[in-house]
């Protein structure tokens, strides 16, 4: 009688070891993704945040320099939508895509003009509700992961004072 094992117990026996390997592993794999994704979102609700009080700055400043409120927010009024620098103000046009953010680590500051490229973007819309009165502000950040384009949304109204 030879001692040993058949064909039939080695497949079993390969097919629990490479079980017991796979299943962590795509455990691991998932919770990597979804750190990744965890912590691009908390950047975006906080770049969507700023996008917010950009434009409540640049509102405010209008009205206590007694010049109409929207002044130098036109493009943000376009259907495309707008980008504000965080550095300096200024708006443009985002077109048909809006620039890609870069982070400054010298100001801590994302902005359009320095620092390293990121995989952010943000869109600025503007929508006066009510004429003179009322403006709803729609931010929403894009970026890029291995896993696809994300986005995240934020609104909310301001009204002049």
């Amino acid at each position: 009688m030879k001692k040993g094992f058949s064909l039939l117990e080695t497949t079993v026996a390969l097919a629990v070891l490479i079980t017991s390997i796979i299943g962590p592993l795509t455990l691991a794999s998932f919770s990597l993704r979804s750190a990744s994704v965890a912590k691009n979102s908390l950047v975006a609700a906080g770049l969507a945040q700023e996008g917010f009080e950009l434009v409540r700055t640049m509102r405010s400043s209008n009205i206590l320099k007694n010049i109409d409120w929207l002044t130098g927010l036109g493009f943000c009024l376009d259907s495309s939508g707008c980008s504000i620098d965080a550095k300096d103000l200024s708006v443009s046009n985002c077109g048909a895509a809006c620039q890609d953010l870069l982070f400054d680590p010298s100001l801590n500051l994302y902005n359009y003009g320095t620092g390293n490229p990121t995989a952010f973007s943000r869109k600025i819309k503007i929508t006066e509700t009510v004429a003179g009165r009322e403006m709803k502000v729609d931010v929403t950040i894009f970026w890029k992961e291995k896993f696809g384009t994300q986005s995240f949304a934020l609104s909310g109204s301001l009204f002049h004072w």
